[in-house]
């Protein structure tokens, strides 16, 4: 089986994944590269935000790095190049604070981003995250680029599919995510009298707290169920 051959038949298996209601596509990453979870997002332009987590404490974490725009799954995508924190240490917590103490909190130790790239395209990044602390094998390493770069055709073949000026069913939900919690924001931001970006501060802290994913808060607030106060959150009469 020559190298073409292998990159279409894995493309085709994950095209399938891709199009489960759950998250087999993330799930699949977890079992193949043998680590604790995994999230892919894609990123760049209006098209952009989580297309699946493997569970919900990986939910968090790309939550926050989407919310904020800090962490590595972001520093990856800018540099095009993977990021390894083996360590949340000082230096990782000097260099991304509220992701390392999400991240301690919900007991992971190490966290490896993975640009997806297809030629010159930049598509968003596969991120995986461990319990404890340690660095990939060399085999995990060399095993999470192939991955990185199948799920980069494997969402430009998604793509290609698609009715022209439409997105692919499987990137539609990352896009609505995105465009809600701006939505959000800009409601908090009126309503409290504040910047955007202190607002998705308010979302995501919120959400936090309540243990909640930050898009079904920003659901919420779209649909008025629910209202950020300067205090403390209160749901609306009749919400």
């Amino acid at each position: 089986m020559n190298a073409e051959q292998s990159t279409r038949i894995a493309v085709a298996f994950a095209r399938e994944a891709a199009k489960s209601l759950e998250s087999r596509l993330c799930v699949a990453c977890v079992d193949m590269l043998d680590v604790t979870g995994a999230g892919i997002t894609i990123m760049g332009g209006e098209q952009a935000g989580p297309v699946c987590v493997s569970n919900s404490r990986m939910a968090a974490l790309e939550d926050l790095q989407f919310t904020i725009g800090v962490g590595p799954c972001r520093d990856a995508f800018k540099s095009g190049q993977p990021v390894h924190a083996p360590r949340l240490d000082e230096t990782a917590s000097t260099r991304w604070p509220s992701f390392v103490d999400l991240a301690r909190a919900t007991a992971i130790g190490a966290v490896f981003a993975y640009p997806m790239s297809s030629k010159a395209a930049k598509i968003g990044v596969l991120t995986l995250y461990q319990n404890y602390e340690g660095e990939l094998s060399e085999a995990q390493h060399s095993d999470s680029l192939a991955v990185a770069e199948i799920l980069a055709e494997t969402i430009l073949s998604l793509q290609a599919a698609a009715p022209a000026g439409t997105l692919a069913a499987g990137l539609q939900d990352a896009v609505a995510y995105r465009a809600e919690i701006y939505q959000a924001s800009g409601m908090v931001s009126i309503q409290l009298r504040i910047p955007a970006a202190d607002a998705l501060l308010r979302i995501r802290g919120y959400a936090f707290t309540h243990d909640r994913p930050v898009g079904s808060v920003a659901a919420d607030i779209v649909a008025r169920r629910l209202r950020l106060t300067d205090d403390s959150p209160e749901r609306e009469a009749g919400g």
